[in-house]
């Protein structure tokens, strides 16, 4: 069983059975237990918190040796990702995202499945394609310390919010992007990439979104790389991602942009002004641009 045939079945075949609000919201964590238990013989720790919601498995053998999935373990995500998506969205209580998590009983790894549960929405409304629907799903792998021993009760669940889940997306897309146009990746030494949102004003639950560069440390730094053009050009690119990604989600919530490289120094700054404004080349078309400037 594939990833993508996780992903389709975990979005689409509960839309078959429709949904309705049929759940208490008192009743949510305790009916995905007995429904995962009842209907597919799975033992999970369920967890609730603010806007989240949480299902937690624990099972021997989650990876092979190659570090995929074994069949059984992509058997037991879709049947609890299936499960959690009729509950949470039949619940009466507006839950914002739930997390998946299947954890290695004779490691220290853990992985979990994020989704927003509004994209699911957006799916059976026909408002977002699979395709995209597939990219919106944030997937975790963490070292959990000590083996677990137990039923897996120390399960920590993050409350998720919608700037942060998006601020990932964004690093997410753009470490997408820059895999497949590898000139980029390799003429400004780009090692890695992260995105976070940092909060300015709590009480409104407003910040600016930043996004980190790491860069080789043994190659030329990147204020000295390419001509200034050209680095303003790829900044741009990056913002432009970030842009539309905030405008697909419709998150109103932020102040800008800050792009920084790992030591906190800020490459580019871009104010929520700039948000409203044209769109311009993708990494394609600048990686085009390179090149017709070498010939």
């Amino acid at each position: 069983m594939s990833i993508q045939r996780l992903l389709l079945t975990g979005g689409l075949l509960f839309i078959l059975a429709g949904c309705r609000a049929s759940y208490p919201t008192g009743s949510v964590d305790k009916t995905i237990r007995e429904l995962c238990e009842k209907e597919y013989g799975v033992d999970v720790v369920v967890k609730t918190n603010n806007r989240t919601i949480g299902a937690l498995v624990v099972m021997e053998d989650t990876l092979l040796p190659d570090l995929t999935f074994s069949d059984q373990a992509l058997k037991k995500i879709e049947d609890v990702m299936l499960t959690t998506s009729r509950v949470t969205l039949s619940s009466e209580f507006p839950y914002d995202f739930f997390v998946i998590a299947i954890r290695d009983s004779k490691s220290t790894v853990q992985v979990s499945f994020v989704r927003y549960i509004k994209d699911i929405r957006r799916l059976i409304m026909d408002d977002i394609s699979r395709n995209d629907y597939f990219q919106r799903l944030l997937i975790d792998v963490e070292s959990e310390g000590p083996p677990e021993t137990g039923s897996g009760t120390n399960f920590a669940l993050r409350d998720w919010k919608v700037s942060d889940f998006l601020a990932r997306q964004i690093a997410e897309r753009l470490r997408t992007q820059l895999q497949i146009n590898l000139v980029i990746e390799r003429l400004f030494s780009i090692r890695g990439l992260e995105g976070r949102f940092d909060y300015t004003d709590k009480a409104r639950q407003e910040g600016q979104f930043v996004l980190t560069l790491f860069f080789d440390p043994r190659a030329p730094s990147f204020q000295t790389t390419g001509t200034e053009a050209l680095r303003e050009n790829f900044l741009k690119v990056l913002f432009e991602t970030a842009k539309k990604m905030v405008r697909r989600y419709e998150f109103s919530q932020y102040t800008g942009l800050s792009i920084e490289d790992e030591s906190g120094r800020v490459l580019a700054k871009y104010d929520r002004a700039a948000f409203s404004k044209g769109s311009m080349n993708t990494l394609m078309e600048l990686i085009r641009s390179i090149k017709e400037k070498r010939e």
